[in-house]
């Protein structure tokens, strides 16, 4: 929804195997890559981000994964930083079969997200029929909404993760793609990844999981525009209500914040 360049530009290809789609109004990142994701008909899908970089045998490879495990919704591959004009500084020689883990639920899908497995949005390449029974949640989840999508994946249908080098994601520095994010929609991120576990976790997974939560409360809510979130003393104490923030995990705000914050909400 943007300008007819694109138009144009697919014009001079001349190959009727590029299809362009103009959307009626102009969407935003997030709901124009999920147009994408559910526009064609292939057997896979992939929405590109055009700055990021794959390698030559990322596809190949991806491919190969979902062909051989049938159960495989979909593959990704780890988020590496690209600072520079190419990512010939790794010094990585990529294969056409990298190594790679399998999640075969929710849970260990969390559990490795937790323990720093980043899957890259922009590299997710999908097997079509797994998308059937899944949609965005956008009201719910706003521009954090593809982890809760690659969940709801899971509760199907297993992913891959490809460990080695084979894909970066540009950094862009200071930019504005969260401005409709609010503190709700973060509390809600960290709800889903909760709700992956069993109610009473074990002493591994709460420290895994509190420990990840705490750090990200704090990240999400600074890039939160300050028009959409309280302040942060009333944000902590609503995600320790909401069972996502244990002060014992978190150095940096402790249980002492907490407890003023309970306290001015008690006598406000």
């Amino acid at each position: 929804g943007d300008s007819d360049e694109y138009r144009q530009y697919v014009t001079t290809l001349s190959d009727t195997r590029v299809r362009y789609h103009r959307n009626a109004e102009h969407l935003g990142a997030m709901l124009n890559i999920f147009q994408a994701i559910y526009a064609g008909a292939g057997k896979y899908c992939l929405a590109f981000h055009e700055d990021d970089v794959l390698e030559p045998t990322y596809l190949e490879a991806a491919v190969r994964i979902l062909e051989s495990h049938p159960e495989c919704g979909f593959v990704a591959a780890e988020v590496r930083e690209l600072r520079e004009a190419s990512p010939g500084t790794s010094g990585h020689v990529a294969t056409p079969c990298p190594a790679y883990d399998i999640f075969r639920s929710e849970a260990d899908m969390v559990r490795a997200i937790a323990s720093g497995v980043e899957p890259m949005f922009g590299s997710v390449l999908y097997r079509r029929s797994a998308l059937a029974a899944t949609r965005p949640d956008h009201k719910r989840f706003g521009t954090l909404v593809d982890r809760p999508f690659l969940l709801g994946i899971l509760r199907s249908w297993s992913a891959a993760v490809i460990r080695e080098p084979v894909a970066w994601y540009r950094v862009h520095g200071e930019d504005d793609r969260h401005e409709g994010m609010s503190s709700q929609q973060i509390l809600e991120l960290l709800k889903t990844y909760r709700a992956t576990l069993p109610e009473e976790m074990s002493a591994s997974d709460a420290a895994l999981f509190h420990s990840y939560a705490a750090n990200w409360l704090r990240i999400l809510y600074r890039l939160t525009p300050d028009s959409k979130k309280p302040s942060f003393g009333r944000f902590m104490f609503q995600a320790w209500r909401e069972g996502i923030y244990s002060p014992r995990w978190e150095r940096r705000f402790g249980a002492g914040r907490v407890g003023r914050a309970l306290f001015r909400r008690l006598t406000a």
